[in-house]
Formats: structure tokens, C-alpha cells, sequence
């Protein structure tokens, strides 16, 4: 038996509820640096993901059929909710990718190759990948 419009709306509003809350924890861990978690929870984005798509096919089809006021505005909580959900996927994103460019640096450091990475001088001066720092570390 088809879903209604609006059983499958309510179904992609609670699972955008659902992803709004992981992308809230997500956030948590990026703030904490725990990035030992980010790979469950992204499995656990992916899987919503899946399954806000699947019920997006659904709600097109059964959308084309019938669209009364209740479905309309059932649909607009259903598009604040999404908006909502992507602003703090890119805010999240930019976090990230913030993160990976320090690890970078870090990495590039402790390997003894600071090129391109900026380094400061032993009175503060900036010294952009001068090459003439010296390794912190050793294995």
C-alpha cells in the first residue's frame, strides 16, 4: 500500500530532525577535537542520507497525485528543516577541512619539510617555510 504525501513528509521531516541532531554532535567533536568519532558518525550521516533520498523518490511520485493545504504546509516545514540541516552540514565541512590543513601543517613539520607551512622565529618573527627550522621530534 503507498504512502500518503504527508506520512512521507512527516517521515523526511523526523529523519532531517534526526540528521540535524547527529550534525549537532557532530560539531561537539570537531570542537573537542575528537576526531576519533567522526567516522561512526558519519556512517550514521550516510545511512540518513539514504534514507531522506528514498523517501524524497516516494514523496515525488505520491507529490504529482495529490497536494492539499496540509501537504503544503507539511512540505515547508519539511524545506526549513533541509536548509537548516545544510547550513550546519557546511559549517561542520568548513570545520573540518580547517582541521585536515592543521594536521597538514603538523605533519609536515614533525617530517622536517615546513615548506609552505609558516613557522615563527625564535623572537616571533614570522618565517614562511624557510626550510632552516630544525626537527622537534624523532621516531
Amino acid at each position: 500500500m503507498p504512502q500518503t504525501v504527508d506520512g512521507l513528509l512527516r517521515q523526511q521531516l523526523d529523519r532531517l530532525q534526526a540528521l540535524d541532531r547527529l550534525l549537532a554532535e557532530e560539531h561537539a567533536c570537531l570542537l573537542k577535537a575528537a576526531a576519533d568519532q567522526l567516522p561512526a558518525l558519519t556512517e550514521r550521516k550516510n545511512a540518513l542520507m539514504a534514507e531522506l533520498e528514498t523517501l524524497e523518490r516516494e514523496r515525488v511520485i505520491a507529490f504529482a497525485d495529490t497536494a492539499g493545504a496540509t501537504t503544503l504546509a507539511a512540505w515547508a516545514s519539511v524545506q526549513t528543516m533541509a536548509r537548516q540541516v545544510a547550513e550546519a552540514n557546511q559549517r561542520n565541512g568548513v570545520m573540518i577541512a580547517a582541521l585536515v590543513r592543521s594536521t597538514e601543517g603538523a605533519l609536515q613539520i614533525l617530517r622536517g619539510n615546513p615548506d609552505g607551512v609558516d613557522l615563527y622565529g625564535s623572537h616571533g618573527q614570522g618565517q614562511s617555510g624557510s626550510g632552516s627550522a630544525r626537527l622537534l621530534v624523532s621516531a
